[in-house]
């Protein structure tokens, strides 16, 4: 789950959230930082290798994810991924496109295209990417850089991932620490549901999709990787990956500026035991948009490891927002608008996670399954994702999500985003 990608309906402005796996799952404990290990491409053999895969899909849906109560949704998809090396350079392109109803449409088709050039303990990457930063499981307050096609049907919370063009630097300090930056000239915006972007749609209009800030955002991330601890600090300055809604004078929506100190850790405790966690403190430059004021995010977890490949998962989400600031009538809007996009539709909001991670279940069928229980107003969170290797080519793939609770509380309102999706996938792969 992503709460900083959160939404909901105009109508009852409940607040989205996002409950499907992401890059930064229990297991993964190096988070993408934009650019690879530099020593895993000092070894790149000079003669040019490439490879490449390719995958076509057939989905269906029980709706939509617009939070407008549609009813089923079919669709084909396609992706495309290539890679050259050359040491010391690489180049990497992927691309996605897919039917209208699929809503893949609302972000570019290329996801990623950029060169990488590694020089001993040095690396830079130009070119679009896709930056995925958090050692938590699936909320993650220090994930910033990566906006998301949050209405696209997808049965991989991966592929809603938006790239932004940007320049990244890494140096190896050491054998355990590493300095990375990040600069993104235009910070694109996440494509939220068009229940919220069209109404009204003086707002900004048809899903603000092609939204872009005007402003430099840069990024600066200190990484550890130890034998059992791995950890980073990190610092962000410039646009936010959500939209935020203002009325008055004038209409319309922006990107607005935010400073952001963030950390995260992941640690063993033991052959069966580890503990993970990461923080947040977001403030607004200059005066917040109506409705909206600084916040602190953090997810503290624990996690056990069972037999047969099992892995259980609990965590705490803690969140505070800074709401003093009075709210004129003609704001009003634009203020229920901006607290269920940022969540802060609470002032104050506690949960618990539990679920089992990337279980192998038995052969070819894998799956994750978890619940978010908010401690505050009793809203609720199901989902489920399955996948079952037919065989070497052909993909079965599952997903499921319910939201339950009080129609006023952060999730009862999202029942219009319940959905099952279920795709059959083909993939081809090429080497050479």
């Amino acid at each position: 789950m992503d709460l900083d990608s959160e939404h909901a309906a105009t109508a009852d402005t409940s607040v989205y959230v996002d409950l499907t796996p992401s890059t930064n799952d229990a297991q993964s404990d190096a988070p993408d930082d934009g650019l690879s290990d530099a020593q895993d491409h000092t070894s790149t053999p000079d003669a040019l290798v490439w490879s490449g895969t390719a995958s076509i899909g057939a989905l269906v849906a029980s709706g939509t994810r617009d939070l407008d109560d549609k009813d089923r949704r079919t669709g084909l998809a396609g992706r495309l991924q290539f890679e050259l090396k050359a040491a010391p350079w690489r180049a990497l392109i992927e691309a996605a496109a897919g039917s209208d109803q699929l809503r893949y449409n609302d972000a570019p088709h290329l996801r990623q295209g950029y060169v990488e050039l590694t020089r001993g303990l040095f690396q830079v990457r130009a070119g679009r990417q896709i930056i995925a930063w958090g050692r938590a499981d699936r909320l993650n307050p220090t994930d910033n850089l990566s906006p998301r096609n949050l209405p696209a049907l997808v049965t991989d919370i991966d592929e809603d991932r938006i790239g932004v063009d940007s320049l990244a630097f890494k140096l190896q300090l050491e054998e355990r620490w590493s300095l990375g930056f990040t600069h993104i000239p235009e910070m694109r915006a996440s494509v939220l549901p068009r229940s919220i972007a069209d109404l009204p749609p003086q707002f900004g209009g048809h899903g603000l999709g092609g939204m872009r800030a005007d402003t430099n955002t840069n990024a600066l991330r200190l990484d550890f990787a130890g034998n059992s601890l791995d950890g980073s600090i990190s610092l962000l300055h410039g646009a936010a990956i959500n939209p935020a809604f203002f009325s008055g004078p004038a209409l319309g929506a922006r990107q607005p500026d935010i400073r952001v100190i963030g950390a995260d850790f992941s640690t063993s405790l033991g052959e069966r035991w580890g503990l993970r966690g990461e923080a947040a403190d977001t403030r607004f430059d200059g005066t917040p948009p109506a409705g909206l004021g600084d916040f602190r995010y953090a997810v503290l977890g624990i996690e056990r490891h069972f037999d047969g490949g099992w892995l259980g998962l609990a965590q705490f989400v803690h969140r505070r927002a800074d709401q003093g600031q009075a709210i004129a009538p003609q704001q009003a809007l634009a203020a229920a608008l901006n607290r269920a996009v940022w969540f802060q539709t609470e002032k104050n909001s506690d949960a618990l996670y539990f679920g089992l991670n990337r279980a192998p279940f038995e052969g070819d069928l894998s799956g994750d399954i978890g619940m978010l229980q908010t401690l505050d107003n009793h809203g609720r969170a199901w989902f489920a994702n399955i996948t079952y290797r037919l065989d070497d080519r052909w993909t079965l793939l599952g997903r499921w999500q319910h939201f339950s609770g009080p129609k006023l509380s952060n999730l009862g309102g999202l029942s219009k985003d319940s959905v099952v999706l279920l795709e059959l996938r083909g993939t081809w792969g090429w080497r050479r």
